[in-house]
């Protein structure tokens, strides 16, 4: 009784419950509801097939139609999902589940890096919230999680690693054992989505640079270390099955060949427009720093910092940087890829404030009626905001039409059933992975006749071809049609 009663009086305690209102508010609430991006439906389509015994781990499958063998991204993110469904069933909520654990594992390594950074300040370490509130308040980032994107376990498995380089750097702690587990992590990051999810091997050597603590041999040799061991672990997987290595070269040829071509997933014109996102996705946290700094300033006008912890806030920019400046080199550029390097620069504008935001909460005392009306008000809070995030289940925060009509589909047409469209479907690639990921049913705008067609209602009639009539279905996106005399 006594632990949970400081826990309540702590100084601390009211940025926590505005950080968790915020996290609900932003993130969760969003996550619960139905309705995903194309590409995350994509990989939960993919996950759920593997569930489903179609495909394999390294050759997972999409549909009959279009990618039978899916060779868009490594499989690693796929692997892990499909356990989700084996072993909690097929709702939509598993995957809302596998991703909120995600996030929540993420976030509590961005907690812990902070400690292991901090392990000397006890009054800075308590203040973990800080950087949790500036990675969470980042747009893309609640976007990415409550649209399942490959990002969001490439950022868990990079700020593992990053976490086991502070504890083997700052805290010289059993540090060629964390060395290694820093590298595995970075192997685990790359096989979510490719050579992306490496840039925390120059986290050692960004460390020398910036604090020069140990001699430059020791740099090079724990940075072969972290280098070497992800790619001792691909050999030893490519040793155990050579058809890996086939598996790998062919993703490496059609996707990242592809991508550095530049030819047919272009998204900009200008190679720079990522970083000009970093930093209008970055706005909210800079506006929390500068509004910590005009409070601190005004609360204590005769005080000054005593410490800025410079090396600490570089160390996290450079590993923030490494992660999103090589996006730079292709012109296939989406805000969310910049997911993974994200946790790094929340870490170093935290960093950056960490003395001026230690010592206004320490300023507070914790017996004046004024803090203990904030954690009321802060307790308010947060319980309207698991009020409001609550109420959000069962709704749809995108396609809802759509979804209605994917969902009839599944009561109509069998599983594992080829569904004919017209051509000008083709590409509404949300439309497909939907029908993939609940109802398992192919598009197919190729093959003359198929046993049901459907169609958007607002398409010319005229492209449904001859022998078809309108099965008697309540839709709001399409027209279901079915082959006369096939019913």
């Amino acid at each position: 009784m006594s632990s949970i009663k400081n826990i309540f009086s702590s100084k601390t305690l009211p940025f926590w419950l505005f950080t968790i209102s915020a996290i609900l508010i932003l993130t969760i609430s969003q996550l619960i509801q139905d309705g995903v991006f194309m590409d995350g439906m994509l990989y939960i389509s993919v996950s759920k097939n593997l569930a489903d015994g179609m495909g394999t781990f390294w050759e997972p499958h999409f549909s009959k139609t279009v990618m039978t063998v899916f060779r868009e991204q490594p499989p690693l993110y796929f692997g892990m999902l499909a356990i989700f469904f084996k072993v909690f069933g097929s709702s939509m909520y598993v995957e809302r589940l596998y991703c909120f654990i995600c996030f929540v594992l993420t976030l509590i390594y961005i907690h812990k890096i902070w400690k292991a950074i901090f392990y000397k300040e006890e009054g800075i370490a308590k203040n973990s919230w800080l950087p949790v509130l500036f990675f969470a308040s980042i747009p893309v980032c609640f976007w990415a999680y409550a649209n399942h994107v490959e990002e969001t376990v490439m950022t868990l498995f990079a700020t593992m690693s990053v976490y086991y380089l502070s504890k083997a750097l700052f805290k010289n702690e059993r540090l060629v054992f964390n060395i290694l587990l820093a590298g595995i992590c970075v192997f685990l990051s790359s096989l979510t989505k490719g050579i992306q999810g490496m840039f925390p091997m120059g986290g050692v050597f960004l460390y020398w640079l910036v604090k020069k603590d140990f001699t430059f041999k020791k740099n090079v040799i724990y940075s072969t270390l972290l280098v070497a061991t992800p790619f001792l672990i691909y050999g030893l997987f490519i040793l155990a099955n050579p058809h890996i290595f086939e598996v790998i070269k062919l993703y490496l040829e059609n996707r990242l060949g592809i991508a550095f071509k530049g030819t047919m997933h272009n998204t900009t014109d200008n190679r720079f427009e990522i970083m000009i996102r970093l930093f209008t996705e970055l706005i909210p946290m800079l506006g929390l720093m500068l509004i910590i700094f005009l409070v601190h300033k005004k609360s204590n006008p005769n005080s000054t910092v005593s410490r800025v912890y410079k090396t600490e806030t570089l160390w996290f920019l450079l590993i923030g940087f490494s992660g999103s400046v090589p996006l730079m080199s292709t012109l296939e550029q989406r805000g969310f890829y910049l997911l993974t390097s994200l946790p790094f620069f929340a870490l170093a504008g935290a960093t950056l404030i960490a003395n001026p935001i230690a010592q206004l909460v320490e300023s507070i005392k914790t017996s004046n009626k004024s803090f203990k009306y904030t954690k009321w008000v802060m307790t308010i809070i947060i319980i309207g905001s698991t009020a409001y995030t609550l109420s959000c289940m069962g709704k749809a925060k995108r396609d809802k039409e759509m979804l209605h009509d994917v969902y009839a589909l599944g009561t109509v047409i069998p599983r594992g059933e080829k569904l004919g469209i017209p051509l000008q479907m083709w590409e509404k690639w949300n439309f497909q992975t939907y029908m993939v990921r609940f109802n398992y049913i192919s598009l197919d705008a190729y093959t003359a006749t198929n046993k049901f067609f459907a169609i958007d209602k607002g398409l010319s009639k005229e492209l449904i071809p001859p022998g078809y009539e309108l099965y008697p279905l309540k839709t709001e996106y399409l027209d279901l049609y079915i082959l006369k005399n096939k019913q």
